[in-house]
C-alpha cells in the first residue's frame, strides 16, 4: 500500500463501528471488538505518520442497517460533507453502509464530492480515482448482499427456537429476565419474583376488580411502581401486558413485524399488528406467572369492553364524537356542557367552542370541497368507452416494464459476478455496468409514468362511480336527520378525522366564534 497521505496539519477521523457478526462472536468470548479495531488503525496510522492527536475518533455500538438508525454515523457523514476531514480509518469499507441504495449513495456521494479519502487495513481509497471509486462502490454493494443473507438467517433461526419454545427476542418481557439454557442453545425466560407480583396484581385489578387499565396506571404510580423504561405507567403498557400470552407460558413472535415505511423524506420502522397466518403461537420452556383462567376471563373482558366504548344505555348527545382530535396534543374532544366541545387535557390550552358551530363549518368545509372535486372530475375530458382499453393496456405495459427490470437487474448481477471472478477487467465492467444502469433508470421512469397515469385514470373512475354519490347522499341525509348517533355515523362514514385549533377566547360581543382552523382528513 502506497504511502501517499503526507501533512502534519490535516485532521482524519477514526469510525469504528460493531457489528451484529462482532456482537456473536463476542458472546462467544472473541474479545472485545471495537478495541481489537482500534489497534489495528492506531497501527495504520502510525505507518502513515499520522499523529493521534489529527485524528478525531467515532464510536458507534448500534447495529443498524441503515444511516437513519445510526446517530454517529450521520455525525460523521455531516462532517465528511463539510470536507473537515482529509481521509477517515476504517477496518473495512462494508462498516460505513450496509443499508439500501439510497444509503449506498449518500455514503458514495460525501466522500466522492468532498474528496476525502477512505483509508482501511487493505487499501486507501481515493474517490478522484474512477477505479477506487468503482471498487468502493462494489465493496458497499456486496457487504447489502452478506448483511441480507445475514440477516435472512437471523430470522429463519429465531422463528425455529420460537417454534420449540424458546425466546428469540432480546428485550424480555416485564416480569421476567433472559436466561441461557443450559446445555443447549438459545435463551429462555427467567421469572424475577418482586416483577410477577406486579403482574399478578395488574391481571388481578382487571378481572376481578374491574379497574380499567388507566386507573391500574394510577394505583401502580402511586405505590411508586417504575416500569422498565419509563418514570410512569401507561394505559397503553398495561394493555399490552393484559394481552401477552408469555404469562401463561406462551412463546408468541412475528406478531408485530418490522415495517420500513416512506414518511416526511425519511424511512422509519413501524410495528403494525400482524394479521396474517405466519404469526408464531408455541409453548415456552419458561414457567407461567399467570393461570390460563384468569388470563381467559382478562381476554373476554377486553373483546366486551370493546365492543361498546360507550355503554348502551347512554344516547350520544355530540353528533361529533369520536371524530375531532386536538390539534395542540391530539387527544379526542369531548362534549363537557351540552352545548361545548373541549380538550379535556389539563396541560392543554385549546380553547373551546360550541358544538353546532364546529359543526356547520365541518359541513361547510364537506361542500365546498365536493363542489370543487365535482368540477376537477368533469374537466378530465376521458371518453368512458376507452377508459376499460387504457386501463387493459397500462397494466400490461407496466407488466413488460416489471419483467425487463427483473431481466436488467439479474444480468447487472451478472456482470458484478464477472469482474469479482476475473471474468471482465475494469473498463469492459464499467462500460457494461453503465449501459444496464442508464437501461434501469429508463425502465424505472417508464414504470413511474404508467403507475402514476394508472392511479390517476382509477381514482377518477372510482370518484365518480363511489365517492363523490357517496359524500352527496351523506349531505343530503345529514340534513333530514336529528337523531345524533344517526349523524355520528353518516360523518364516520365520509370522515377519518378532524383537527380542532382554536387559540383566542371569545372575550367581547366582537369577537368571532368561527375564529378557529379545521383540518379534515376524508376516507377517500
Amino acid at each position: 500500500m502506497e504511502n501517499n497521505i503526507i501533512s502534519n496539519m490535516e485532521r482524519y477521523a477514526k469510525y469504528l463501528r460493531k457489528s451484529r457478526k462482532d456482537m456473536e462472536a463476542e458472546a462467544h468470548g472473541a474479545g472485545e471488538t471495537l478495541k481489537k479495531h482500534e489497534i489495528i488503525l492506531d497501527n495504520l496510522s502510525n505507518s502513515l505518520g499520522i499523529k493521534r492527536e489529527q485524528i478525531d475518533v467515532f464510536r458507534e455500538v448500534v447495529s443498524g442497517d441503515s444511516i437513519a438508525s445510526r446517530p454517529v454515523m450521520q455525525q460523521l457523514l455531516e462532517l465528511v460533507e463539510q470536507g473537515v476531514y482529509k481521509g477517515v480509518f476504517v477496518v473495512e469499507v462494508e462498516r460505513l453502509a450496509r443499508g439500501n441504495t439510497l444509503d449506498q449513495g449518500t455514503v458514495a456521494n460525501a466522500f466522492q464530492y468532498s474528496n476525502t479519502k477512505i483509508i482501511t487495513p487493505i487499501k486507501i481509497y481515493d474517490p478522484s480515482n474512477e477505479y477506487d471509486q468503482e471498487y468502493f462502490e462494489f465493496g458497499l454493494f456486496m457487504s447489502r448482499r452478506e448483511y441480507k443473507t445475514i440477516n435472512r438467517r437471523l430470522q429463519n433461526g429465531r422463528a425455529v427456537n420460537a417454534n420449540l419454545g424458546k425466546f428469540p427476542g432480546s428485550r424480555p418481557p416485564y416480569g421476567y429476565k433472559r436466561k441461557k439454557i443450559e446445555n443447549d442453545k438459545g435463551w429462555t425466560l427467567e421469572i424475577i419474583p418482586e416483577q410477577a407480583e406486579v403482574i399478578k396484581s395488574i391481571y388481578d385489578m382487571y378481572a376481578y376488580h374491574n379497574m380499567r387499565p388507566s386507573d391500574i396506571c394510577r394505583y401502580l404510580d402511586s405505590l411508586h411502581i417504575m416500569p422498565l423504561k419509563s418514570n410512569s405507567w401507561s394505559a397503553n403498557s398495561i394493555r399490552d401486558i393484559l394481552s401477552n400470552p408469555v404469562y401463561i407460558g406462551k412463546i408468541r413472535w412475528k406478531d408485530r413485524k418490522v415495517v420500513k415505511i416512506f414518511k416526511d423524506g425519511k424511512i422509519i420502522n413501524t410495528q403494525p399488528k400482524n394479521k396474517g397466518n405466519d404469526v408464531i403461537l408455541a409453548n415456552g420452556l419458561h414457567t407461567p406467572i399467570i393461570d390460563e383462567k384468569t388470563f381467559e376471563i382478562v381476554q373476554q373482558k377486553k373483546k366486551d369492553n370493546n365492543t361498546a366504548p360507550i355503554p348502551g344505555i347512554y344516547n350520544i348527545q355530540n353528533p361529533l364524537a369520536g371524530l375531532v382530535r386536538c390539534a395542540k396534543c391530539g387527544r379526542i374532544m369531548f362534549r363537557i356542557s351540552p352545548t361545548i366541545l373541549a380538550c379535556t387535557n389539563t396541560k392543554c390550552d385549546n380553547v373551546s367552542s360550541k358544538i353546532e358551530i364546529v359543526e356547520k363549518k365541518i359541513l361547510e368545509s364537506l361542500k365546498t370541497w365536493l363542489k370543487d372535486y365535482q368540477e376537477e372530475i368533469n374537466s378530465i375530458d376521458l371518453l368512458q368507452s376507452n377508459i376499460n382499453d387504457i386501463i387493459i393496456m397500462k397494466k400490461a405495459s407496466m407488466e413488460k416494464i416489471t419483467k425487463d427490470l427483473n431481466e436488467c437487474n439479474t444480468k447487472l448481477e451478472k456482470i458484478y459476478d464477472f469482474l469479482e471472478k476475473g471474468i471482465y477487467s475494469v473498463d469492459i465492467f464499467e462500460e457494461r455496468k453503465n449501459k444496464k444502469l442508464k437501461e434501469q433508470k429508463q425502465l424505472s421512469s417508464q414504470y413511474i409514468e404508467c403507475e402514476k397515469e394508472l392511479e390517476e385514470i382509477e381514482r377518477t373512475e372510482k370518484a365518480k362511480k363511489d365517492l363523490i354519490p357517496k359524500a352527496k347522499n351523506v349531505l343530503e341525509e345529514y340534513e333530514k336527520c336529528t337523531d345524533m348517533k344517526q349523524r355520528n355515523d353518516l360523518l364516520k362514514s365520509i370522515i377519518l378525522k378532524v383537527e380542532y385549533l382554536k387559540k383566542q377566547k371569545c372575550y367581547t360581543k366582537n369577537s368571532n366564534p368561527e375564529d378557529f382552523e379545521l383540518l379534515i382528513y376524508p376516507k377517500f
